[in-house]
């Protein structure tokens, strides 16, 4: 079995089918997990669409899979992704 990519970074969300996400390369269809540096959890989102397209950030969440990680009021939050 291989090993899982992954990559750490800013990650946003935006207004977007709840378990959805955007990368600008992770191919779509693809399921990432997401982990919030700041308290562990967890959870993980589909590779739906293209972006986040602000320099720096490596992944946008829908807003309710945002929330399951942290306040959105928050606007982005440092995660570790795996897929």
């Amino acid at each position: 079995m291989s090993s899982a990519h992954q990559q750490s970074g800013a990650v946003s969300w935006y207004a977007i089918t709840p378990g959805t996400c955007a990368s600008r390369t992770i191919a779509k269809g693809t399921v990432v997990t997401v982990t919030d540096l700041a308290n562990g959890r967890s959870t993980t989102c589909v590779v739906d669409d293209r972006g986040p397209y602000i320099s720096g950030r490596i992944l946008d969440l829908a807003e309710s899979t945002f929330a399951a990680l942290t306040n959105p009021s928050a606007g982005v939050l440092e995660a570790h992704i795996r897929w």
